[in-house]
C-alpha cells in the first residue's frame, strides 16, 4: 500500500507535491502555534525555544541509525545563512509581541511573499508574471483583512515585524537557491540549533539583568525556571509536531520556485484560525471570512501560474 503510494505521488509534478507538503506542513505548525498558551505561564519563550529545541535534536539523533540520513551539511556557509535568516525572523516576530499587538506583528511577517517577489527581480532578475503578482497582492489583501493591523497611529515598533517578514523571504529563498542538495534533516535540524541557543542565551540574559515581564510581557521576559510536569509534556507534542511541520516545509522550498511556494503559507492563518475556535473559542466576522476566501483564491491562482509555466518549458 505504502509503496503504491510512493509511486503515485512520485508521479506527480514537483510542485503539486511541494504546495501539498507546504500546506499540510504550515497548517502542522498552526496548531502547534497554539498550543503555546498551554504553557505560556509556567515558562518562559527563550526556555520554550531551547526546551523544544533540545527534544527535536534528540529526536534527530534518535532516527537517524534507523533511517540512515546526513546531518552534515554539503555546504555550510549556505545553511548558515539560511538558518540564520530564519532564526533572526522568528526572533524579531517574537520580540515584538508584548509591545505591539500579535495582529500588526502577524500582518508584518506575513508580507514575506512581497519580499520574495522584490528579492528575485533585484538579486536573481526574476520576471514573475502576472499571476504571481495578482496571488501575492490577494493575498496580502486576505492577510490584512484576517488580522485587522491597527495602521492609524504608526510607531516605529511596527518596522520590526516587517523585517521579520524579509528575513523569513531571505530563508526561503536560500533554501530554494542554494540549499536544494542539502538534507531536509540537515536544515531542520540547524535551525533547532540556532532557535535554542538564542532562546537559552535570551533566557539567560534576562535572568542576568533581573528583568520581570509583566501582564502580555511575561512570557517574553520570563527567564529560566523550573516548570511542572506537565509542561514538558505539551512541549513535547509540540516538540514533535514542529518536527514533521518544519520538516515538510523545508523539503516543499527545495522542490520548487519559492516566489510560488511562499503563497501557500497563508494557509497558516486558516489552520490557526480554525484550530483555535475548536480549542479556544476565537469566532470569525466577515472580514476575517473574506480574508480567507482571498487568501485561498491566492492559492489557486499562484497553482494555475505555476502549472503554465512548468507547461510552456
Amino acid at each position: 500500500m505504502f509503496t503504491r503510494l510512493s509511486i503515485s505521488i512520485g508521479r506527480l509534478p514537483a510542485y503539486l507535491v511541494a504546495a501539498f507538503l507546504l500546506t499540510c506542513g504550515i497548517s502542522i505548525m498552526g496548531l502547534s502555534d497554539n498550543l503555546v498558551r498551554l504553557v505560556s505561564d509556567d515558562v518562559g519563550l527563550g526556555q520554550y525555544h531551547f526546551l523544544r529545541s533540545a527534544m527535536s535534536i534528540a529526536i534527530f539523533l534518535c532516527l537517524r541509525p534507523f533511517l540512515h540520513f546526513q546531518l552534515a551539511p554539503i555546504n555550510w556557509r549556505p545553511v548558515f545563512w539560511r538558518t540564520l535568516c530564519l532564526s533572526l525572523s522568528m526572533t524579531l516576530f517574537f520580540s515584538v509581541l508584548s509591545f505591539l499587538p500579535v495582529a500588526l506583528a502577524g500582518a508584518g511577517l506575513f508580507t514575506s511573499p512581497v519580499f520574495v517577489l522584490l528579492f528575485s527581480f533585484l538579486f536573481f532578475g526574476v520576471r514573475p508574471g502576472w499571476r504571481r503578482i495578482l496571488a501575492v497582492i490577494c493575498g496580502s489583501l486576505g492577510v490584512f483583512l484576517v488580522l485587522r493591523p491597527d495602521t492609524q497611529n504608526f510607531h516605529i515598533l511596527q518596522i520590526l515585524p516587517i523585517l521579520a517578514g524579509a528575513f523569513y523571504a531571505g530563508a526561503s529563498l536560500t533554501t530554494r537557491r542554494y540549499c536544494a542538495d542539502e538534507s531536509p534533516y540537515t536544515l531542520s535540524l540547524a535551525y533547532f540549533m540556532m532557535i535554542g541557543i538564542i532562546g537559552l542565551f535570551g533566557a539567560s540574559f534576562v535572568d542576568f539583568l533581573g528583568i520581570q515581564g509583566r501582564d502580555e510581557a511575561a512570557f517574553l521576559l520570563r527567564g529560566l525556571v523550573w516548570p511542572p510536569a506537565p509542561v514538558y509534556g505539551w512541549i513535547a507534542v509540540m516538540t514533535l509536531l514542529s518536527v514533521v511541520g518544519i520538516f515538510m516545509i523545508t523539503k516543499a522550498y527545495q522542490m520548487a520556485e519559492t516566489s510560488y511556494m511562499s503563497i501557500f503559507e497563508y494557509c497558516y492563518l486558516i489552520s490557526a484560525g480554525l484550530v483555535g475556535w475548536l480549542l479556544w473559542g476565537s469566532v470569525f466576522g466577515g472580514g476575517e471570512i473574506t480574508g480567507m476566501g482571498l487568501i485561498i483564491a491566492a492559492g489557486i491562482i499562484a497553482a494555475i501560474s505555476a502549472g503554465r509555466h512548468k507547461s510552456q518549458r
